[in-house]
């Protein structure tokens, strides 16, 4: 796996109020959730859980399924672990590799990894994360993800900083900017880089963060998936929303072949 960014570890405890910002979790999770009872769905995992927000509110717009999510950040799970505790007794969350999830094959009917979590992933990789997901669910069973849209790169983000989230941690006393700096490196990929200025009783730290992120098109993604096994049913630009090319971001609904 490549290394976890610091927003994954040490800064995990602020990743709800650095990237809720830029996602409507509610409006993920009642889609997703129609497209589970549609499909019957008994036992979901989320494989790159992360905090837990969307696992948060599928348990809340449904209790009766199975719920486990797992994640490759131990601070992540712990967040997930709390967040979770007084929802429901029928869910597991689990520290584990998505590319060697711990599991027996044909173990779920359903499988989510949202939150762009592939981008980190080259394709190689990609295509070993999908075969996994496909071993650990049933014949049919549902897939669920989004990605960055290698065609939706917004050229007017790259190659500028620019400050994107400003608050205060009152357990610590600290207060915290983000400054982002993104440099397209080729067509399909980006060296998203932050830096964190922590600010507490007038002592300044600045840390950097780095991740490159993998843009994947349409066209990449349904040839990897029918590779590793799987019928792609839907590709959207939005939650319940129609495909659109040049679309920041890509919702792929495919479902495992028998």
């Amino acid at each position: 796996m490549p290394a976890s960014p610091k927003l994954y570890s040490e800064f995990a405890k602020y990743y709800d109020r650095l990237e809720s910002q830029y996602r409507d979790y509610w409006k993920e999770a009642k889609w997703i959730e129609t497209l589970l009872e549609s499909s019957h769905s008994k036992r979901l995992i989320d494989v790159s859980c992360g905090t837990g927000s969307h696992l948060e509110r599928l348990l809340k717009l449904r209790i009766e399924r199975q719920y486990v999510g797992m994640d490759s950040s131990s601070q992540m799970v712990r967040i997930t672990c709390a967040k979770l505790d007084n929802l429901a007794p029928s869910r597991e969350i689990l520290l584990a590799d998505f590319l060697k999830a711990p599991f027996q094959s044909g173990s779920f009917d359903s499988a989510i990894c949202m939150y762009w979590s592939l981008a980190g992933l080259n394709p190689s990789q990609t295509k070993e994360l999908f075969r996994e997901i496909g071993r650990i669910l049933q014949p049919s069973g549902l897939f669920i993800f989004d990605v960055e849209n290698a065609e939706g790169i917004k050229e007017n983000l790259l190659n500028s900083p620019f400050i994107d989230a400003f608050f205060s941690d009152d357990e610590t006393g600290s207060n915290i900017i983000r400054a982002n700096l993104s440099k397209k490196i080729e067509a399909d990929l980006v060296d998203w880089h932050a830096y964190y200025l922590l600010e507490r009783e007038g002592v300044s730290e600045l840390i950097n963060d780095e991740i490159r992120l993998r843009f994947y098109s349409k066209s990449d993604l349904e040839s990897i998936l029918g590779d590793t096994g799987f019928k792609v049913q839907q590709v959207l630009s939005s939650p319940g929303g129609a495909y659109q090319a040049g679309s920041p971001s890509l919702y792929f609904v495919a479902q495992k072949m028998k």
